[in-house]
């Protein structure tokens, strides 16, 4: 029988950037947890002034929480702003296009636990691509390497317990 921790900790400020994410300069992630069981992921993104990220849909829900800067979904214009401090959820199903502000300052940073999938979406609502846990824990330590930065160890999997990255 596996025993299972109390709790896990991830300093977040001390894990490092995967930069250019999904192949956008704009966009940088550390993966904070990865569950492939439970299909659930958590990460911390950081978002360029002015960014526009391709339309998707969730197939699970959503949880995010804006530490600094401003965004919103294109499709959404009577939604508030999501700025420091605010609480989103999304359910599944939900198909926008997320958009940073122009005027920020520095980077948007925003805390996304996600359930489910992300289905990158073409102009005629063709799926192009799926971000899902095992996809992000594949490819965080594979940009983490191709940058020169060290790939920690995080909790991973059903039992949550430390390893390290494939």
């Amino acid at each position: 029988m596996a025993i299972i921790p109390e709790s896990f900790h991830s300093a977040s400020d001390d894990l490092p950037w995967a930069d250019n994410w999904a192949g956008d300069p704009g966009i940088k992630l550390k993966l904070l947890m990865a569950d492939i069981e439970g299909g659930r992921y958590t990460v911390r993104m950081l978002f360029a002034p002015g960014l526009e990220v391709a339309p998707h849909k969730h197939s699970g829900e959503i949880h995010a929480f804006t530490f600094a800067g401003e965004w919103a979904y294109i499709e959404y214009p009577d939604s508030p702003s999501n700025r420091a401090g605010s609480y989103l959820f999304e359910p599944p199903g939900s198909t926008h296009t997320l958009k940073v502000a122009d005027n920020v300052e520095g980077y948007t940073d925003v805390l996304f636990v996600m359930y489910g999938a992300m289905l990158h979406l073409g102009p005629n609502g063709e799926i192009l691509g799926v971000t899902d846990a095992e996809s992000v824990l594949h490819e965080y330590p594979r940009l983490l390497r191709e940058q020169g930065k060290s790939v920690p160890q995080m909790p991973i999997g059903g039992s949550m317990s430390y390893r390290a990255m494939p």
